[in-house]
């Protein structure tokens, strides 16, 4: 008979849970992979401090090697654990990262530490197109070290010495012939990586979060060998009671990392405005999970008139372009009861696994490039997330297509013919899309006391409002398109008339 296993976040990090019951044969083992998450944020949190980066990464190497370590100690207590761990020994034997991890921890003990080496990486960001090819390259790491291929990774940062200053590299960059309207909204990202000599492709924190996921993975299948059944537990805060759901796991997800793992970049990058220089900090993602009883408590109290709800069953495990029309209906006709009100809307995300929303993100910023960073963001959550939908919803500007004289388009919010319109768009990771617009004009007012006229919804299958946004989520995914342009390609087609997007010309109305 199973045993069920309730397992709790821990108070230190949201996505740390304790597995072991009281009593539990391999307790010790588990202890040593809280202990090597311990380590690994340690490293993220002091990635720009040389000394403190070592100190963690010493620690978190020999905290994962003292999980196997603890785990073969209790072999004599477990059923059959003899012939289970000789086969799990073959299959780590092949990782090429836990075969790193071993002999850095011998050269730990032995020499005091390992070879480091930082690196500078320079990206020049003038579209979504450059944010989500280096979205791509991290998540194609995890995949080469996932089915331990080391080849070559396809990047388009480049090298760089890292004793450059800001200022050097700026200057470097304001050489480059770029036209004035790209300047004005491209990003500059200064990306900062520690490696070891051993394995200089792979930066640091993404090889400790693999031998973590890898070992994380072990320890779940041994619970299930002892016959344990498995469940997380997650809930919040409402008012003095606390509300718990379970989650049964069946199989460790994002290959046994945690959520907080599966991106690494935003922990080393620093953005900077091509224009004038100056850091882009004016951008802002809250999380906002959703929770059930509050949005009960909104639609029962009318504020929104008559707020429909998720059509759950129609919507099915929204993977096909049917059921994420349906669910931009539904997000329509809540924008339009919001509007109502007076309120103005925001922007929101909105994350999906299997049906089932999984949280979401609140997002504000000032500029294009502050639009990057938040494109990078929501990929990051659906990342974290495992999500396999997302919904994105917020005011925009629309306005007809125009160029500037050096070839550029005018961006809607520019435009002398521009309205206003909350747009709506679903995407999954089986690739299809839906959305629509839902215009409407604003007649007197200021939020939360606007007065407005709003037309009617424009719902279009298949195509997807903001696209450029969620370009980096789509990478992510794995879903990618082969016609899009960055880098030299990018501010060529500018200024010979052909957009990035020609291909899809509603796109270039946000």
């Amino acid at each position: 008979m199973l045993e069920n296993v309730i397992i709790k976040p821990a108070a230190w990090c949201e996505y740390e849970y304790r597995r072991c019951p009281d009593g539990c044969q391999i307790e010790v083992a588990e202890n040593r992979l809280r202990e090597a998450h311990r380590r690994w944020h340690e490293c993220a949190d002091s990635y720009s401090d040389p000394d403190d980066f070592r100190d963690g990464l010493n620690s978190a190497i020999q905290a994962l090697r003292n999980v196997t370590f603890a785990l073969q100690s209790e072999k004599s207590r477990i059923d059959g654990f003899a012939e289970w761990y000789s086969k799990e020994q073959e299959s780590m034997k092949q990782d090429p990262v836990l075969r790193w991890s071993l002999d850095s921890r011998n050269t730990i003990v032995k020499q005091g530490e390992l070879n480091t080496l930082s690196r500078l990486k320079v990206t020049l960001v003038p579209s979504y197109g450059e944010e989500a090819m280096a979205v791509m390259g991290e998540q194609l790491t995890w995949e080469e070290l996932r089915t331990a291929s080391l080849g070559s990774i396809l990047q388009n940062p480049v090298n760089a010495p890292v004793e450059l200053t800001v200022e050097e590299v700026l200057e470097g960059l304001n050489e480059l012939d770029i036209p004035m309207s790209i300047r004005q909204g491209a990003s500059v990202i200064l990306e900062h990586r520690w490696v070891d000599e051993k394995m200089p492709e792979y930066e640091l924190l993404s090889l400790l979060a693999h031998a973590y996921g890898r070992l994380s993975s072990i320890l779940a299948r041994c619970h299930e060998l002892m016959g344990m059944r498995t469940y997380r537990v997650s809930g919040g805060t409402r008012g003095e009671a606390v509300a718990w759901k379970a989650e049964i796991l069946k199989d460790q997800p994002l290959d046994g990392k945690l959520p907080c793992m599966v991106s690494t970049r935003h922990h080393r990058i620093t953005r900077f405005r091509l224009v004038d220089g100056t850091e882009v900090k004016e951008y802002r993602n809250w999380k906002a999970d959703y929770d059930p009883e509050v949005a009960d408590q909104v639609r029962e109290s009318r504020i929104y008139g008559d707020l429909p709800e998720l059509p759950r069953h129609a919507l099915g495990g929204m993977q096909s372009d049917d059921q994420l029309a349906r669910t931009v209906e539904t997000y329509a006709e809540m924008a339009r009861g919001i509007l109502r009100s007076g309120q103005d809307h925001g922007w929101f995300t909105y994350y999906f696994r299997r049906g089932s929303c999984m949280g979401g993100r609140v997002h504000m910023t000032v500029d294009t490039q502050g639009k990057h960073a938040i494109s990078a963001d929501i990929a990051r959550a659906a990342l974290e997330y495992d999500a396999d939908a997302l919904v994105m919803i917020g005011e925009v500007w629309t306005s007809p297509m125009q160029r500037t004289i050096d070839g550029a388009y005018v961006p809607p919010s520019l435009h002398a013919e521009r309205t206003e319109a909350v747009a709506v768009t679903a995407i999954s990771r089986s690739g299809a899309s839906a959305g629509g617009l839902l215009s409407f004009r604003v007649l007197n007012g200021e939020p939360p006391h606007r007065n407005v006229e709003i037309g009617e919804f424009s719902l279009q299958p298949n195509a997807t409002f903001g696209d450029g946004l969620l370009l980096p989520t789509r990478r992510a995914w794995g879903l990618v398109e082969a016609d899009v342009l960055t880098g030299e390609s990018f501010w060529r087609a500018q200024a010979v008339g052909r957009g990035p997007d020609d291909r899809k010309p509603d796109s270039r109305r946000l």
